[in-house]
């Protein structure tokens, strides 16, 4: 896999979709560009969660990826990805929405508000209903459990802010810890899991912190060239080094044949506010 972003190509990327984030089709949910978890995931959802499914975030056609593609499936032994992010793996999981949530502890999980009915104003203690959290999905592997949420602590979607914080029952062994203050400068390493268009675990490999001025994102927004896609919203951003979660992935623009993709920062958030009240460390 090639780590090294440097060299110009083509570039796809799509916009974050804000529609109907509870609706969809069952069809949606088991279909997609690899099939190894329709089966096996399909044993552990419930009917409720089916239902919430969103089409509109798994658009085959609304790709991201920034040059070449070096994104790569985890498999069941976690032996293709360093062994460092192990624990990061292991926190990650697929959404019965189809985004990505990662576990940060304590049966907390962070994801984007887009993904849920989030308003432009943060709201806090909102009802998850049916929602649910299936962990270690990777290749190779069923799911190791699944998760309901409980509550939405915090959630939040404008023009500068997708974020959300939630809590579920059964949570994974396995946890991320977050930087609740201070930001990583431009040029820091950082790395990605999720769950793309519905598939077993992927890794985005390393990529940087960039800023992109030519694309219309939020100043205060975190610009990255890591390969994502649809079902990748709500992906931890993850310093490579320090192994924290520094942000949340939100989605990608595009301006002819390139453009950027970004996340929130997680000191911009709420976040932090509702963990230092809940007692969290």
């Amino acid at each position: 896999m090639a780590a090294n972003k440097s060299v110009p190509k083509r570039k796809v990327f799509f916009y974050r979709d804000v529609d109907s984030p509870r609706g969809g089709k069952l069809s949606n949910f088991l279909g997609g560009p690899m099939k190894f978890t329709s089966v096996i995931v399909a044993l552990f959802i419930s009917v409720s969660a089916l239902a919430q499914v969103t089409r509109d975030v798994l658009t085959n056609n609304n790709r991201k990826v920034v040059g070449m593609d070096n994104t790569k499936l985890v498999d069941a032994n976690m032996l293709s990805i360093p062994f460092k992010y192990r624990d990061i793996a292991e926190s990650v999981g697929l959404m019965s929405m189809g985004c990505t949530g990662t576990h940060i502890g304590n049966g907390l999980v962070i994801s984007a508000g887009h993904c849920f009915e989030a308003g432009k104003i943060a709201r806090y203690r909102s009802t998850c209903d049916g929602i649910q959290v299936f962990w270690n999905v990777r290749e190779g592997r069923q799911p190791s459990g699944v998760s309901n949420c409980r509550q939405l602590l915090v959630l939040e979607l404008n023009n500068q802010k997708d974020y959300a914080l939630f809590r579920v029952d059964n949570p994974p062994r396995a946890s991320v810890k977050i930087r609740a203050v201070g930001r990583p400068p431009l040029g820091t390493r950082v790395t990605i899991f999720s769950h793309p268009f519905k598939n077993p675990l992927t890794w985005s490999g390393t990529c940087e912190i960039t800023r992109a001025i030519n694309f219309g994102l939020p100043a205060q927004a975190i610009h990255h060239n890591c390969d994502t896609n649809p079902g990748s919203s709500g992906a931890a951003i993850v310093d490579a080094v320090s192994l924290e979660v520094v942000g949340i992935h939100g989605g990608g623009v595009s301006k002819g044949q390139s453009g950027a993709n970004y996340a929130t920062y997680i000191d911009w958030t709420y976040i932090p506010a509702v963990l230092q009240r809940l007692g969290y460390r």
